[in-house]
């Protein structure tokens, strides 16, 4: 199986700081469970199981913890599983010492470039019983290049240099593999022909997996973007498990599994994708006449069952002003959703003459007030700004 992406962590945006954490344990459960009825032997997990890089203690134990309860599960079950490290700047490699020193057996962790075996049971054919895995976790710089190597260059050249470094890296890694043995690289990186051009991707200042570097390898499981797909035959993205923003309210979530089939030169490989479970982000555009209709006592048609939704509107100052958002954001939550985000307005404003009342001589409440209404903000939430921004400037 390949896996990436996971991103668990506290505090993304949701009902409390703890819900989008426990649908994301939820889906690894849910994932778990199939790798297990699947009968996988080696699980591949190809970088960032962590949201964020730096968080106090309390925050990262909980998290850290998630994952090694998940990695146990998988354990127990006998599956063989190596972990690499993703993107520096924001996947905790504390974590993954922290994972490391669980000792859960069957279980490596990798922060550094190394070459692993892995063995299989039963799913593979006799004569293949034993992989190789050049493992690429995530790298920066100072990785890769001493201080001299890039003073002064500008980041194209910075990162173009890393990107020949990593070329040969793997070069070389596939060189110290036997050739009667199945070749897998797994690396948390940007591959040469994945989403973009290559020249473009190099001017985002962003190390690129070349084609040369994979070419020595039967199997390349990449994790780094977020939209699983299959570049070259060969080269695969999982992308994440779990929807993570509404960036991802198109991609279908999941994960990979890999049969290794054919004779003991490792001659085909059977790929299916599994779709997880993930909860679904809903972007809401309403026109003019949408939201008549809501105005005019007609119910939410949109399905939004179990939905992150955030809901966007575009109507005249007449039609805004004629529209209660708090009874807005209810009437979303009574049509199912599970978290509303955020609804935003694109009023098209009347000409009208300038309010020459809007002057210096107001005060910064009674201007706030004139803007607000000037917003079509409710009317009682209008109040209670005023009085907050009162209270904090006698404060």
């Amino acid at each position: 199986a390949h896996i990436s992406d996971i991103h668990q962590g506290l505090h993304y945006a949701g009902p409390s700081p703890s819900s989008r954490f426990d649908d994301i344990n939820r889906i690894l459960d849910w994932t778990a469970d199939r790798l297990i009825a699947e009968k996988v032997d080696l699980c591949l997990i190809a970088g960032d199981c962590f949201k964020d890089a730096k968080v106090m203690f309390d925050r990262g134990t909980e998290e850290t913890i998630c994952i090694g309860i998940w990695l146990r599960k998988l354990s127990t079950a006998g599956i063989e599983v190596i972990v690499i490290s993703g993107t520096p700047s924001h996947d905790s490699v504390a974590g993954y010492k922290f994972l490391k020193e669980m000792q859960i057996p069957y279980v490596r962790i990798l922060t550094q470039p190394m070459i692993m075996t892995a063995r299989f049971g039963s799913q593979v054919l006799e004569g293949s019983e034993e992989v190789y895995v050049a493992c690429l976790p995530g790298l920066n710089r100072s990785s890769l290049l001493t201080q001299e190597e890039y003073k002064g260059l500008p980041p194209e050249q910075v990162h173009r240099i890393m990107t020949d470094k990593i070329t040969q890296l793997c070069m070389g890694m596939a060189a110290q593999m036997p050739n009667d043995k199945p070749k897998i690289l797994m690396a948390h990186m940007t591959y040469q022909g994945a989403d973009k051009g290559f020249d473009d991707l190099l001017m985002q200042h962003e190390p690129i997996l070349t084609r040369e570097a994979v070419q020595g390898f039967d199997l390349v499981c990449l994790g780094h973007i977020h939209r699983p797909q299959v570049i070259d035959n060969k080269v695969f993205y999982s992308g994440p498990v779990e929807r993570l923003s509404f960036n991802e309210q198109d991609i279908t979530p999941g994960f990979w599994i890999h049969e290794l089939g054919g004779n003991q030169y490792f001659d085909s490989i059977g790929s299916c994708f599994i779709e997880t479970p993930a909860r679904r982000y809903v972007t809401l555009e309403w026109g003019e006449g949408s939201l008549n209709n809501y105005i005019d006592g007609e119910y939410i048609s949109e399905n939004l069952q179990d939905a992150i939704v955030r809901l966007h509107y575009s109507c005249s100052e007449e039609t805004a002003q004629q529209l209660n958002r708090k009874q807005l954001e209810k009437s979303l939550y009574d049509a199912g959703a599970f978290f509303v985000t955020e609804i935003k307005a694109d009023i098209e404003r009347s000409d009208r003459a300038r309010d020459n009342t809007v002057n210096e001589s107001l005060s910064v409440p009674q201007a706030l007030e004139k803007w607000c209404v000037n917003q079509n903000i409710d009317e009682l939430e209008i109040k209670e700004l005023v009085s907050m921004t009162s209270g904090l400037m006698e404060g």
